[in-house]
C-alpha cells in the first residue's frame, strides 16, 4: 500500500462557490434525508435552518463536511436553529468561522481569495420577535473592518427570515400583507438598506408550501452586497431537492468566485481485498 500523503491544494477548473440552503423543520427524517444524499460533490457550503437535534443535544453532520455551530451554544440552552456545513474540499486556510454573540439562530463564515473576502451569514429570524435582526446589525457594525472594510469585501445573507412583504412575496398573496406583517418586514428592509444589499432570489418565487393548507409563501430569502451581484450565476428554488417532512424548498446559489480546494487521496476499500 502507498504511504499516506497530506491533501494538496487543487484549483477547481470550474471556479465557482456552490451553496445550498434549506430549513429542515427540526425533522429527524428531513435531516437524515439531507445527510445521506451525495452532496459532497455538488455543494461547497450547506446552510441549514432548524436542524434536528438528537437526544444528546447533538446535530449530525454529513460525511466530508465540517460543521460551524453558533458560538452562543455553550452558554445557552436555547434550541440551535442555524448551522453551516463546509465541504472538506475547501482549503481550511481559505475560510474561518464568524462568532456572532448572543444567539443560537445565526452562524457565519468568511471566505478569502483573490477576489477579496465573502462573509456568509446563515440566519433564522424568529417570527415572534426581532432580536436577531438587532444582533446581526450590531455584529456587522462592530466588525466593519472585518466584514465591509473595502469594495473587495462582500457579504451574503441566506436563511429563513419569516417575514412577508410585496417586495418578495407573490403579488396575489395579499392575505400575507397584514399591518403586523408590514411592521415586522420593515426591520429586514431597513437592514438591507443600511448595508446596501440587494435581493438575489427573484421576487415572486415561493420557498414554502404549507403542509396543511397547501398554500405557497416566501419566508426564505437571499440577499447580497451589490459588488458581488455580477458573480452570482444562479439563485433559484429547486423543489426536487426538498427532503421529506419539511415544507421549505431548498435554494441553490452559485457564485463565480475561485476557491482553494484540496484533493483528498482515495481511501482503500478493504472489503474488496482478496485476503486469502
Amino acid at each position: 500500500m502507498p504511504e499516506h500523503q497530506e491533501p494538496q491544494p487543487l484549483r477547481n477548473n470550474n471556479e465557482r462557490l456552490r451553496l445550498l440552503q434549506i430549513n429542515l423543520n427540526k425533522s429527524e427524517k428531513a435531516h437524515l434525508d439531507i445527510i445521506n444524499e451525495q452532496l459532497s460533490q455538488d455543494y461547497d457550503v450547506i446552510l441549514i435552518q432548524e436542524p434536528h437535534t438528537t437526544i444528546f443535544n447533538a446535530i449530525r453532520t454529513p460525511t466530508n463536511f465540517r460543521p460551524v455551530f453558533p458560538a452562543h451554544r455553550l452558554e445557552s440552552q436555547d434550541q440551535i436553529r442555524s448551522v453551516i456545513w463546509v465541504s472538506r474540499r475547501l482549503d481550511t486556510n481559505s475560510w474561518a468561522a464568524l462568532d456572532i454573540p448572543g444567539t443560537n439562530d445565526i452562524t457565519g463564515i468568511q471566505l478569502k481569495g483573490p477576489y477579496g473576502s465573502l462573509s456568509i451569514f446563515n440566519i433564522y429570524n424568529d417570527c415572534t420577535h426581532s432580536r436577531n435582526e438587532v444582533r446581526l446589525r450590531n455584529y456587522i457594525q462592530d466588525n466593519t473592518n472585518l466584514i465591509l472594510a473595502t469594495d473587495n469585501h462582500h457579504m451574503l445573507w441566506a436563511g429563513d427570515f419569516n417575514r412577508h412583504h410585496p417586495l418578495w412575496d407573490r403579488d396575489e398573496d395579499v392575505h400575507l400583507f397584514t399591518q403586523q406583517a408590514d411592521r415586522f418586514a420593515e426591520g429586514i428592509i431597513g437592514l438591507v438598506a443600511t448595508f446596501g444589499l440587494v435581493m438575489a432570489l427573484p421576487k415572486g418565487i415561493p420557498t414554502l408550501k404549507h403542509m396543511v393548507t397547501g398554500r405557497y409563501s416566501r419566508p426564505d430569502n437571499v440577499f447580497n452586497t451589490i459588488g458581488i451581484s455580477d458573480f452570482i450565476t444562479r439563485c433559484e428554488v429547486v423543489p426536487s431537492l426538498r427532503p421529506a417532512s419539511t415544507d421549505h424548498f431548498p435554494i441553490v446559489t452559485n457564485i463565480q468566485l475561485p476557491q482553494e480546494r484540496v484533493d483528498h487521496p482515495p481511501s482503500f476499500n478493504f472489503r474488496e481485498v482478496e485476503w486469502d
